[in-house]
Formats: C-alpha cells, sequence, structure tokens
C-alpha cells in the first residue's frame, strides 16, 4: 500500500529562512483537516472542506486545488516528522497562525469578513504530545474553532451558556462521573439525556466524544488542571482518558479516549436515560461495496436489453462473498437486492460507519465500438486505492486499458474514505456485454478486486 497516515514523534518548530516550520500534526489537528501521505512520491496532502493542498518534501512548488503555488520554503523531514511551512498553509485554510518562541506555543486566529481575531488560545506543545488549547481569556468566554483533539478550550467556569450570567441554564446538563472499566466506557449526567457525536483520530490514535448541552460538575471541575482532566485506564486498549469543558457556546463536554492501538467503540442499552455506555474493541477493518443504481434507477441499458442494475448487484455480491471468507473483515453493502438508494444516502452510509474503503461497481456505455475499463477516484487519497484497484481488473476483464481517471463522481467526491468507481466495461459494446453477464468472468473479476483490496489493506 503506497498511501498511509503520516506518523511522527513531535520535535520542535524551528525558524527556516524567516519562517516558521512546525509538525504537520500542530497544523492540521488543530483545524481538523485530513493528512495522507504518499511515500513513492514524499507528497503530503491536506484536505479541509473544499481546500486541497499537496505539498512535495524538499519541493517549493504547492498543488492549491491544482494549481502550482511557490512558498518561501519548502516543507522536510526532521527526525521522521514532517514539518510544514506555519503561514503558508494558514494562508490556504484562512487562517492566521504565529509561533511564540518564548511560550513555545501557536496561536490561531480565524479571518471572517471584516478583521482576524482570535479564535482560540495558544496551542501548547507538551512533552512531544499532541497540542492542547487554552483560552486566551480565562474570564471571557470564546466560540472556538473546534480542533482535532485539544481538550482545552473555553472557559472552564459557570454554566457554559457563554452568556455571562450566574443563573444556571436549565438545557445544560451537569456530568457528575466519567468511568472506563476494562470493558466499558460510563458517561452519567445529573439529569437530561447524552448523545455525543465522536471522531476518530490517528497518529496518535483516539476517540473524541462531545456532549453537546454538558458541563463538568464541581467534583470533576476539581481535576482539571489549565480545563484538562485526566484518568487512568484498566482497558486493555485504552491508555488514559482525558475530558475538559471543551466549549462554552454550546457547552460542551469533550472526552477523549488515547488508545494503545486503533479501536472502535459500540453504544451499549442503559436503563438510566442520563447515562451514555459504549464498549472499546479492536478496530475491524470495513470495506463498503456499493452495486450502481437499482430499483427505478435501471442505469445504462445494455445493447441487449439488460439493465446496467443487475450487472452491478450480482457483481457486489460476488465480492461481498469473497471477502466475508476473510474474518479480518467486515464487509457493508449499500443495497443487496433492487433497491434504490439516493447517492448521499450511500455516501453518509459510508462515512457514519467510518469504513476504511469504498468500492462502487459499474457498467458503463457510449457508442457501440468503444470497449474497456476504466477506474475513477476523486480525491487524491483515493488515488493509490484506484490503481491498485485498476491494477488487477485488467487482466481479469481482458478488456482495452482505459486508464485510472479523475472524476466528480458523487459517491467518490464526498465519501471520507478512499473511494473508488470501476466503470468495468461497456455495455453498448457487444463483446463487452457478452462477458459482463457470465458466471465466469464475474468471478474471476471477483477474485481479481479482492486480491486488489487485501493488497491496498496490506492483507496477507
Amino acid at each position: 500500500m503506497n498511501e498511509k497516515r503520516l506518523v511522527s514523534s513531535e520535535v520542535q518548530p524551528r525558524i527556516v529562512s524567516g519562517n516558521t516550520i512546525v509538525p504537520v500534526r500542530i497544523i492540521v489537528e488543530e483545524i481538523g483537516a485530513k493528512v495522507t501521505w504518499d511515500e513513492a512520491t514524499s507528497k503530503v496532502t491536506i484536505v479541509k472542506d473544499d481546500v486541497n493542498i499537496q505539498l512535495t518534501i524538499n519541493s517549493k512548488t504547492a498543488l492549491i486545488k491544482g494549481k502550482k503555488e511557490v512558498m518561501e520554503v519548502a516543507p522536510i523531514i526532521d527526525k521522521g516528522n514532517t514539518m510544514l511551512p506555519l503561514r503558508f498553509i494558514g494562508q490556504q485554510m484562512g487562517i492566521e497562525f504565529t509561533w511564540d518562541a518564548s511560550t513555545s506555543s501557536v496561536h490561531m486566529f480565524k479571518k471572517d469578513d471584516s478583521d482576524s481575531k482570535p479564535v482560540t488560545g495558544p496551542v501548547d506543545v507538551v512533552d512531544g504530545n499532541t497540542p492542547t488549547t487554552t483560552p486566551t481569556n480565562p474570564t471571557t468566554p470564546t466560540n472556538p474553532v473546534k480542533p482535532g483533539d485539544g481538550t482545552e478550550t473555553g472557559s472552564g467556569t459557570g454554566t457554559g451558556t457563554g452568556t455571562g450570567s450566574n443563573i444556571p441554564d436549565p438545557n445544560v446538563h451537569l456530568v457528575q462521573s466519567i468511568v472506563l472499566t476494562d470493558k466499558e466506557l460510563t458517561v452519567t449526567a445529573k439529569d437530561g439525556t447524552l448523545v455525543p457525536t465522536s471522531m476518530k483520530l490517528a497518529n496518535p490514535n483516539r476517540i473524541v466524544l462531545d456532549f453537546p448541552n454538558t458541563v463538568l460538575d464541581e467534583s470533576l471541575k476539581k481535576m482539571l488542571v489549565k480545563n484538562a482532566g485526566e484518568l487512568s485506564s484498566k482497558h486493555p486498549l485504552v491508555e488514559k482518558v482525558r475530558f475538559s469543558n471543551f466549549n462554552d457556546n454550546p457547552a460542551t463536554v469533550r472526552v477523549i479516549l488515547d488508545l494503545k492501538s486503533s479501536a472502535d467503540y459500540k453504544v451499549q442499552p442503559s436503563k438510566l436515560p442520563n447515562q451514555w455506555k459504549a464498549t472499546i474493541a479492536e478496530h475491524q477493518l470495513t470495506v463498503v461495496i456499493d452495486a450502481g443504481h437499482g430499483d427505478n434507477d435501471p442505469g445504462a441499458l445494455s445493447i441487449t436489453g439488460r439493465h446496467e442494475k443487475d450487472f452491478t448487484l450480482s457483481m457486489a455480491k460476488k465480492v461481498e462473498q469473497l471477502l466475508l471468507q476473510d474474518k479480518r473483515l467486515n464487509v457493508l453493502m449499500t443495497r443487496s437486492d433492487d433497491t434504490f438508494i439516493p447517492l448521499d444516502d450511500r455516501v453518509s452510509f459510508a462515512n457514519n460507519i467510518q469504513s476504511d474503503l469504498f468500492l462502487s461497481i459499474h457498467g458503463n456505455s457510449a457508442k457501440a465500438t468503444v470497449s474497456g475499463t476504466e477506474t475513477y477516484y476523486n480525491r487524491p487519497e483515493s488515488a493509490a486505492f484506484a490503481n491498485v484497484i485498476h491494477k488487477y481488473a485488467i487482466p481479469a476483464t481482458g478488456f482495452p486499458d482505459r486508464k485510472v481517471r479523475e472524476a466528480d463522481f458523487r459517491v467518490i467526491t464526498k465519501t471520507t474514505m478512499p473511494a473508488v468507481l470501476l466503470e468495468v466495461g461497456y455495455l453498448s459494446n457487444k463483446n463487452d456485454e457478452s462477458a459482463m453477464y457470465k458466471d465466469a468472468f464475474q468471478d474471476k473479476l471477483a477474485s481479481a478486486l479482492v486480491a486488489a483490496i487485501k493488497e491496498y489493506l496490506n492483507l496477507k
């Protein structure tokens, strides 16, 4: 597998030709961006909303949404750590970063229509670990841009309403306990219902849980140091638990599980509405197979009058059945019968379960003379997966090689994991169509696609 997440053990930021360069994690995790690393090309890709930045180690040329930009300094590798130019990245993301050497902290300012203003406090580099944030003014609530990890944001005082009032807000509930046993995490509030939002982060691995409309009660607040509390862990997969009054407006308690390795959580039923429980288990690689079209969306009509939706479902099921033979994989289908699933629902399904890979299977249509196999991707982090799929698909189909291509198909644009759309062949072509509906052809291609997926996931 050529593409992987960056792994770094932090080194101190430093000045190069008047420009501050810092470990990649300081920048991207604080603004919730995603980073991928292509070892073969020494390329770093940073994606945040509609911003796509591609940087190459030791090169001053960057690609911003496909356009070349020249930087004052080039990214470098320092002791195994990727170091990026702070000011340049901030300009592209609409954020002003400044490095304060005297306090070893990064200050982050979000640019609005009128002027720049601080939206979080300094990002402290503590013991080489993931940065955390502290408030710029401990008596004035802020409305922060939520960082990718840091536990300390906001004042950590009052009810968390952001109004400055001493009258408790009935819509804000007190979190009274956070308990992690060797099996499960339990968060309990005085009243109300706890329904967190969550995200998983890597390098290092952790699970972040944000409980809206909550603040820590006095017993937990007493455990805070600079608005960050910490609990030891007896769970075999969890190094420690961190917690904080993360935000004032809306009031939010953040709980972070620092993991020893990649892990998932599964919500468990609780008899108490004011209690939230989840078990923590080892991460299982998840692959989503998407059979294109379905029901009232038949797709392309083949040269002999057959529907694309039938070919894609048959192919997807064969891939699914072969993948299910590997107990290391969790395999899910966007549809398993002749059902219509809207494109955005397919995307949401894969994103919500935090799938590791997404493969969409299709048949193509054009002039009767056009034949061949094409593999599509959209986001840079999907390119390596597309190349592996294509490498295996071409000899399996025996059709002309119509190359790996970029396109903006919704299911590969809006998904958040490496995602590929495979156009197996042309249903409008007599030779392609004749092969595509035969079991022997589908069995051979399914085996090839499974081999490609396993190679990409580095499953021996």
